[in-house]
């Protein structure tokens, strides 16, 4: 389907752009355009404790190899 925007830059599909969603566009190397639905993923929650001090930190130590694990799969799934 080929698409044209208007004098103010704007796509208008129903099939394919819904209202009131988000979406994500870059330009390819090719000049294509890229368009991807955002979608709402579930982020696991670490509830801090409160020290004697008054400082808040989480209840085990994370690794730098698990943050970089949990950030290299999230990028792959894009």
């Amino acid at each position: 389907m080929k698409l044209v925007a208007d004098k103010n830059g704007r796509i208008c599909s129903a099939e394919f752009f819904p209202p009131r969603t988000a979406f994500d566009a870059s330009r390819q190397p090719d000049g294509s355009v890229r368009v991807v639905e955002l979608v709402e993923k579930e982020v696991p929650l670490v509830k801090p404790i409160r020290t004697r001090e008054g400082f808040l930190m989480l209840p085990v130590k994370v690794s730098r190899v698990t943050i970089r694990a949990a950030i290299r799969a999230d990028r792959d799934a894009r």
